[in-house]
């Protein structure tokens, strides 16, 4: 809870930082916004370690191999990303490039899962044929 108070803060900041230097120079007050936003990934990304752990447990317990979790963290972070580079970009006043890259995420993503697919094909083929 520390945490997220601390970065809300800082988004906050970053946010009134920026909005304070556009009137004057919108060039450096989207470079403080990106800045902001690696700030702020940076400092969440401690928090990662923590998800990998439960993660980690889940597939032991479950007898899944890494093959089949590790699309669905790769999604995530394919999604986060390409959601802060659209927001970005729509920042700099270009929302048809956010808008595609909200799509190329969209299909990375879907391209990423596909051995989660695959592999939920293969186990309605065993129960089928047995």
């Amino acid at each position: 809870m520390d945490l997220t108070v601390r970065l809300a803060a800082g988004g906050i900041c970053a946010a009134l930082l920026a909005q304070l230097v556009r009137r004057h120079n919108a060039e450096i007050a989207l470079c403080l916004t990106i800045a902001g936003c690696a700030a702020l990934l940076a400092a969440a990304l401690g928090l990662a370690g923590g998800v990998g752990e439960v993660l980690a447990r889940a597939r032991e317990l479950s007898g899944l191999g890494s093959a089949l979790l590790a699309p669905v963290m790769k999604c995530a972070a394919i999604g986060i990303v390409c959601r802060i580079g659209a927001d970005a970009c729509r920042d700099a006043g270009s929302a048809t490039l956010g808008s595609a890259l909200e799509l190329a995420g969209a299909i990375a993503a879907l391209w990423t899962a596909l051995p989660l697919l695959s592999a939920l094909l293969d186990t309605v083929d065993a129960l089928l044929r047995a």
